[in-house]
């Protein structure tokens, strides 16, 4: 089974993903991006947050939900420390002495981390052994048809020391000012989730665990989904930047094979994953599609493709 969510989020005012400091300014991610004006297309730089922010995210809350769930969860990823058993250092915690077998080499990790097994790894040693993420997240980036309206701006704020009498002057600031750079856009993103692929072995395509723990696994990644999405807990500085918004509109399309709903980045996103869906329902494949705008909330629209996936037994 395989999950398809398109998320358009209005987010005013947000640092979520910020790149570089210069001095006390703290620069905002901003990509380029391809528009069309007046029939002709240009290049414009639009705030943005990458995948790999929300890819982390998602990860910590996937932790929580399989610690939550009793499922194994490996010591640097508890930590939030997402570093996948890239070298014998990392891996010696999870198997000693360290196989020369990729099979057992993957094998050992994907029983001793649910983080590693959905997310991946590359274990960059002799031998190699590479396993691809079961899940998919894009770049969040403004939706086309206001694009231009998307921002960034500087803000100004101070830090302030406390000084007494007997404080001589020059030795410490008093106040020290600094810059933020905020975003505002209405953006769009992709997620996608390959359940048929957890706990099943990414060199011979064999389930490394069994059916019961398959299952817990896959439960706790729509959990993780559900629960980032729902809380917004994604990006940096949400304590004194929490984006002033929220999920405007929600899309999710659960199919049996590999199928990726249409970016929300256009507007007419809904139809066409739509028209999309019944031709693969016009060649025998069953779907479910659930859209969340102004009659259902997204809460609601995630819990009703978990039921289903719930009922067609993939957890």
């Amino acid at each position: 089974m395989f999950l398809s969510v398109g998320v358009r989020v209005e987010a005013n005012v947000e640092a979520l993903n910020m790149v570089e400091t210069a001095g006390n300014y703290g620069k905002h991610r901003r990509v380029p991006y391809l528009i069309e004006e007046d029939g002709k297309l240009k290049t414009v730089y639009v705030p943005a947050l990458s995948g790999e922010s929300l890819a982390h995210a998602y990860q910590e809350h996937l932790v929580k939900e399989a610690l939550g769930l009793d499922l194994p969860v490996c010591d640097d990823c508890k930590r939030n420390e997402f570093y996948k058993s890239m070298n014998k250092v990392h891996l010696k915690k999870k198997v000693d002495p360290i196989p020369d077998d990729p099979k057992k080499i993957e094998e050992a990790i994907v029983r001793a981390c649910v983080v590693e097994d959905v997310g991946g790894f590359l274990y960059a040693e002799k031998p190699p052994v590479r396993r691809s993420s079961a899940f998919q997240v894009s770049y969040a980036l403004p939706v086309k048809s206001v694009a231009l309206f998307a921002t960034s701006e500087p803000q100004l704020h101070a830090r302030h020391a406390q000084m007494d009498a007997s404080s001589k002057k020059g030795n410490a600031s008093e106040q020290m000012i600094y810059y933020v750079e905020t975003g505002t856009a209405l953006y769009g993103f992709t997620f996608n989730l390959d359940l048929d692929a957890i706990g099943v072995s990414a060199i011979t395509s064999e389930p490394i665990l069994d059916k019961s723990e398959i299952k817990g696994r896959r439960e706790a990644s729509l959990k993780a989904l559900f629960r980032m999405l729902s809380s917004g807990q994604f990006g940096a500085k949400l304590s004194r930047f929490f984006p002033v918004g929220g999920i405007t509109e929600l899309v999710v399309a659960v199919t049996e094979h590999p199928f990726v709903v249409t970016s929300p980045i256009y507007d007419d996103y809904i139809e066409r994953t739509e028209r999309r869906l019944k031709v693969l329902e016009s060649l025998g494949e069953d779907y479910l599609l659930v859209v969340a705008d102004s009659g259902k909330v997204p809460e609601e629209a995630l819990k009703e493709a978990m039921d289903y996936l719930g009922e067609k037994g993939a957890f």
